[in-house]
């Protein structure tokens, strides 16, 4: 069960690599005073962020956490970030499906699939990839969703039916 909260606690969770816009994260971030951004996971970039978010205290990296802990700094959070560019070649990454399952509001660069899961259960916003003012309207706008299903949307990932239609999709081409 999600916990309530208060302000705009963002997380972002997964690799800190070069097919994340996590630098735009972190700008926009800076700037929104009323938002933190916790951060779960490592990775090329996470040395270079670190000394980007240096000074803002509302910035905390954590690394690698174990399951119990990563659970419980997503019921903590309202919003999931996933800023991936769209050029990446991922359709639906898997922390769409863990912000989902903890109820969170998305805030995405992606488009396509995930972009489209996110629009049809009015779970979240779009934003575009290096674009902070963009970033940073779609939290905002993604802050003041108050029709959203979180249920719906945490049923929609039923990880036995996607792995079902992942196979039969991967078997057809």
């Amino acid at each position: 069960k999600r916990e309530a909260g208060s302000g705009l606690s963002l997380v972002y969770i997964g690799a800190m690599g070069l097919s994340y816009d996590l630098e735009t994260v972190i700008d926009a971030v800076k700037s929104l005073e009323c938002a933190t951004l916790d951060l779960a996971g490592s990775g090329p970039k996470e040395a270079a962020l670190r000394r980007q978010a240096s000074g803002c205290e509302r910035i905390r990296f954590h690394g690698y956490l174990g399951d119990a802990e990563l659970r419980d700094l997503l019921l903590r959070s309202s919003i999931g970030i996933i800023p991936m560019f769209p050029d990446s070649c991922v359709g639906i990454p898997y922390k769409l499906a863990d912000y989902a399952a903890c109820g969170l509001k998305v805030v995405e660069s992606l488009g396509g699939e995930a972009g489209e899961l996110v629009a049809k259960h009015n779970a979240g916003c779009h934003y575009n990839a290096g674009d902070a003012d963009s970033l940073r309207e779609a939290i905002l706008a993604a802050a003041n969703i108050k029709d959203s299903n979180p249920q719906a949307f945490a049923e929609h990932f039923d990880a036995a039916r996607i792995m079902s239609e992942y196979v039969g999709w991967v078997e057809g081409v």
